[in-house]
């Protein structure tokens, strides 16, 4: 089934690059007009430009792609200022926002929990906990306000769960399942407000994170031992394919979800081989 985003708007946090990228390119493609953010605007210029040129058959079937839009939004930012970011994504496409993937993440250095900073936890926290927050503050106050149905999803990460320990991560792994708890708890208190919020806690996936991991000769080989899917994960269809369910209105009824993408490697080191050549 193909999902037809014609007429939404979607504002995705952290879409310079990685599963970002990926995921506000594949909103686009399904139809849907995209706010994509984050704090490195050329490459955002590079994907509005490879937005405008994809090409459309009428006769397909499929749905004409949308228009994408660049934001600067840097979510580790004061309210203020991440507040004003959105009433200006707001009014781009005349429209408001109708989905709000909060998907913009740090992982930071690994670190021995008795080596690890304050300035470095607090600043993955308000990267991947209170950032999230504040964009939903943002956007699902004006959606409250404007009587619009909403959808938010949230990207966290396996790292966050007793499944997929991290070693070296402990400010990534708790701020990961503190913004997993945050989704749950947004699903119970905006429902009244017709605002859906679902997370996907991600597995290993090639990003700005694990780029020189994947570019191991030998890593594909460990897929073959811990995944029962033998092989890691592609960002387009794995996530994509979720988001796009998410956004449309398939999934009216589904809210307060945590949704494992990881095909479900079982072993709790792998994570541990970011930290390693």
């Amino acid at each position: 089934m193909v999902h037809d985003l014609t007429g939404k708007v979607a504002l995705v946090t952290g879409a310079s690059s990685g599963i970002g990228r990926e995921l506000a390119l594949a909103l686009a493609l399904h139809g849907c007009n995209v706010i994509a953010c984050a704090r490195r605007l050329p490459l955002l210029e590079a994907l509005r430009a490879e937005v405008a040129a994809l090409p459309w058959d009428g006769a397909s079937g499929a749905p004409r792609p949308g228009k994408l839009a660049v934001l600067r939004v840097d979510v580790s930012g004061e309210e203020s200022a991440i507040d004003a970011a959105v009433e200006d994504g707001w009014k781009i496409f005349e429209g408001g926002i109708d989905v709000l993937v909060n998907n913009a993440g740090i992982r930071g250095p690994v670190k021995d929990p008795l080596d690890l900073d304050e300035a470095l936890w607090d600043g993955t926290f308000r990267t991947n906990t209170k950032g999230p927050w504040l964009m939903v503050k943002a956007v699902g106050r004006r959606m409250r306000a404007a009587e619009k149905q909403g959808s938010i999803v949230t990207i966290t990460s396996t790292a966050g769960l007793e499944r997929s320990m991290l070693p070296g991560g402990l400010a990534y792994g708790a701020s990961k399942a503190s913004a997993n708890q945050l989704s749950k708890l947004l699903a119970l208190e905006l429902g009244k407000y017709k605002i859906r919020s679902n997370a996907i806690a991600a597995g290993l996936f090639r990003s700005d994170i694990t780029d020189k991991l994947f570019e191991k000769a030998w890593w594909p080989k460990v897929a073959k031992k811990i995944v029962p899917m033998g092989r890691w994960g592609v960002v387009n269809p794995d996530m994509t394919s979720l988001v796009i369910l998410l956004a449309s209105d398939a999934s009216a009824y589904v809210t307060g979800n945590l949704f494992i993408v990881d095909g479900r490697h079982y072993h709790k080191g792998p994570s541990a081989l970011l930290a390693t050549d």
